[in-house]
């Protein structure tokens, strides 16, 4: 039975026999409410909640009713310390004494119970990514069960995936709580744990993005600006709380699913095909669709062309050698793209730059001094998402190393 998230997922991610899919389903059908609020998922305290601890029973979503049993002095530490719901509390302490065990006061128990609780924060999150990765393949053996599931979970994608990048944005900026201030050791843990889940929803964002959300205009943009603005997850509230081995290395490991998803997103294989550049395009939910979006992204790449951006500046001018032959294929460019075609084809507007934006990108990115060449060699051989053998030297906490997908981003670049 699945009594913790980490159960859940190692039970979804492993090789399922048939008849245990309907177990569960319906294990998942109890936890939507969780699964579905990646921000909050253990609630926030409440006066309701607190009431039913008191009268000492609480009934769960199942319908079991739990029986407090003069445990709510432990149930209220937990919750004023993690700042959760009551209730959630309750289910989160009985799931401790079932997994771990424990004897002793109610300080030892919150703090036995903290990487507990840290634990399951973030196995709620990897929950989602063996359904994504199940319902892109319907040779998995999960695929009946993802397809069932996912979108109980998720009723609109591209707003999930804001959520991701909300919630991503707030856990950079986030502060440590008052009561870790005073200990250079706690405070370094609990900024860890806020650097993991960022791993961990930057992982849920690239497989919500890989088959299953559009990677429309607006979205594409959105994401640009976040891995901008936080240069690949490196600006960081608690930057002074991750300068050991372990938190560099969970920048790093930021670093790489971002450049992944920012290559992921741009649809190299799908522009590659079929590129439609029209007023009136009968596809809609690709960012080629979005001429104020493609001048939006145009602006932001082309104003960070650093070594740690070389791969999505690559990436970049492929899509523009793509739109450049297409529009000139047309023999006209439509008048809502006219502006973007006039940026990046300095010749429609009379420039003495005759080279296309495309070909002037193209050579510097095979500049020497753009690092093109080691950037895609170090991710590919030094990076816990390319290697699972780094990943377990490194204790890396990506939660799926080496997985093919990552691999067919960048090849589609390359």
């Amino acid at each position: 039975m699945c009594r913790t998230y980490k159960d859940l997922h190692a039970q979804i991610d492993g090789h399922l026999e048939q008849s245990s899919l309907a177990e569960i389903a319906a294990i998942l059908d109890l936890r939507l409410e969780q699964l579905r609020n990646i921000a909050e998922p253990f609630g926030k305290p409440s006066d309701a909640s607190r009431k039913k601890i008191e009268t000492g029973s609480a009934a769960l979503h199942d319908g079991v009713v739990i029986q407090v049993e003069g445990a709510d002095e432990y149930i209220f530490a937990i919750s004023d310390k993690f700042q959760i719901d009551q209730v959630q509390a309750l289910i989160l302490y009985r799931s401790f004494l079932y997994s771990v065990g424990f004897t002793g006061d109610v300080d030892e128990l919150v703090g036995g119970i903290t990487p507990f609780y840290f634990q399951e924060r973030i196995h709620i999150l990897r929950v989602l990514i063996p359904l994504f990765r199940a319902y892109s393949s319907a040779q998995m053996a999960a695929h009946s069960l993802a397809m069932k599931i996912l979108p109980k979970i998720i009723s609109d994608a591209q707003a999930f995936a804001e959520t991701i990048i909300n919630e991503y944005m707030h856990k950079t900026k986030q502060e440590l709580p008052a009561h870790t201030k005073s200990d250079p050791k706690t405070a370094s843990l609990w900024a860890k744990q806020i650097g993991k889940e960022q791993v961990v929803l930057l992982e849920v964002l690239f497989w919500t993005m890989f088959d299953f959300a559009p990677c429309n205009g607006p979205l594409v943009v959105r994401m640009y600006e976040t891995a901008y603005e936080t240069n690949l997850g490196s600006v960081q509230q608690n930057s002074m709380a991750l300068l050991d081995e372990e938190g560099v290395q969970l920048q790093q490991d930021s670093a790489a699913l971002w450049i992944v998803i920012m290559v992921e997103v741009l649809c190299l294989e799908t522009v590659a095909d079929e590129l439609e550049v029209s007023d009136t395009p009968q596809k809609d939910d690709i960012y080629t669709a979005s001429p104020e979006s493609l001048k939006r992204i145009h602006e932001l790449v082309v104003s960070h062309s650093g070594s740690q951006h070389v791969c999505t500046y690559l990436a970049w001018a492929y899509v523009l050698s793509r739109l450049t032959a297409s529009v000139t294929e047309q023999k006209a460019t439509p008048d809502s793209y006219q502006p973007f075609f006039e940026l990046i084809l300095p010749h429609l507007n009379r420039s003495k730059e005759r080279e296309p934006t495309h070909v002037l990108m193209m050579r510097t990115c095979l500049a020497p001094e753009a690092g093109l060449f080691h950037t895609l060699l170090t991710l590919l051989q030094n990076s816990p998402l390319f290697v699972t053998s780094v990943a377990w030297r490194l204790g890396s906490n990506v939660t799926d190393p080496n997985q093919t997908a990552f691999r067919a981003v960048l090849k589609g670049m390359t």
